[in-house]
């Protein structure tokens, strides 16, 4: 038996270089660490030919104490989950530089951690070259940009966040003027100013959740004129379903002359009447799609782009302090990807710039995304 494994082993040792290459492309980082100090001429393949500055991108979805993200200086794409990372590896995410970062993914952020975090992510000095940043999480946090920063952040086409502060609407967007696509969710009803100083001419998409939606899209759509498309989701008034959408169709009229698309998932709880669908469908040409699902105990889901009645969700905008971590993580998996949006062109290009086929099969973790989304 110890023959027939010398003679193996030795067989492999008379492999050359460039085909223990084509088998190390295939492994997973984890995997390949575990060949380091297997003997001299592996360690030197996998030193000389995998090194952290080749990664241009980065998935952290398990623990990894080798990790350390200041070696990785020419990442285009970095996601991680905040429940993987290890102490040091925090002050590694506050501390890092990297120059050519376009995409940040980040999900599961704590408290005590995420204030920090957003506050070093919205300073273009980290990651001057950041286009593309999801931050999530079931905290929000109140920013001082006028304290903060002195000058806007030019760069972030696409943010998407969590949870976020009504009043802290206004500054978060005045800070980002070049913002092309923004989500987010609401906790609360919309009941005082919002503290626009501007119009955001730049904004075309936007995907929304919000604790009371007629009276709410009423104050945020005045300030986005160009707005292209649309998604909101939460709750309505179990009075008077069709004079709802009805206003709701003249709100999007006079605000959003140039929309395109339309989509919502709106839940009305406790309502024994269902309204005629066929009539709310005629209110904009935009509501063709808008569909009824009924769930259980009279409640309803008034929506465009599901095929049933989502129990789950609908506990969420009723309950609005429950958890909504896990709904934008998977978020996370559908938004990023090989492929990302690219606002300048108004385009979807197809992964970023490998150097050599080898890293665009070792070097990159795709991650996966529906492209109707952008």
């Amino acid at each position: 038996m110890n023959n027939i494994l010398s003679s193996t082993l030795h067989r492999l040792e008379i492999l050359p270089d460039e085909i223990f290459l084509e088998i190390f492309k295939y492994l997973k980082p984890i995997d390949l660490h575990s060949f380091i100090g297997h003997n001299l001429r592996i360690n030197n393949i996998i030193h000389s030919s995998f090194l952290p500055n080749q990664f241009i991108r980065l998935e952290l979805c398990y623990p990894c104490e080798a990790l350390d993200l200041h070696s990785y200086t020419q990442l285009r794409s970095l996601k991680f989950d905040c429940i993987f990372l290890l102490e040091q590896q925090f002050d590694q995410v506050l501390t890092v530089t990297l120059p050519y970062l376009e995409q940040l993914s980040i999900c599961n952020v704590s408290y005590s951690f995420g204030k920090e975090l957003l506050l070093l992510i919205l300073d273009s000095k980290h990651f001057p070259s950041l286009k593309f940043c999801q931050f999530s999480g079931k905290f929000y946090y109140m920013l001082d940009f006028n304290k903060l920063y002195q000058l806007p952040n030019l760069t972030i086409r696409t943010l998407l966040l969590g949870k976020w502060n009504a009043s802290m609407l206004g500054p978060l967007l005045n800070f980002l003027p070049n913002l092309h696509r923004f989500e987010t969710s609401f906790s609360e009803s919309i009941n005082e100013s919002l503290h626009f100083n501007m119009y955001h001419t730049s904004i075309e998409h936007l995907r929304i959740s919000l604790m009371d939606v007629f009276n709410d899209l009423e104050k945020i759509l005045p300030y986005m004129p160009n707005l292209k498309q649309l998604r909101v989701t939460g709750k309505i008034p179990e009075h008077s379903i069709s004079k709802n959408f009805e206003n709701l169709s003249k709100i999007l009229c006079v605000h959003t002359p140039d929309l395109q698309k339309f989509d919502c998932e709106l839940y009305c709880h406790g309502c024994n009447d269902q309204a005629d669908i066929l009539i709310i469908q005629q209110f904009h040409s935009l509501f063709n799609l808008i569909q009824c699902h009924l769930g259980r105990f009279l409640s309803q889901c008034y929506t465009t782009d599901l095929t049933t009645h989502t129990t789950l969700k609908e506990f969420a905008y009723f309950n609005p302090t429950r958890n909504d971590t896990a709904e934008y993580c998977e978020e996370i998996h559908r938004c990023n990807s090989g492929k990302y949006y690219n606002d300048d062109h108004n385009s979807i290009n197809s992964g970023l710039d490998y150097r050599t086929i080898y890293k665009e099969n070792y070097l990159s973790l795709l991650w996966n995304r529906n492209d109707n989304d952008y």
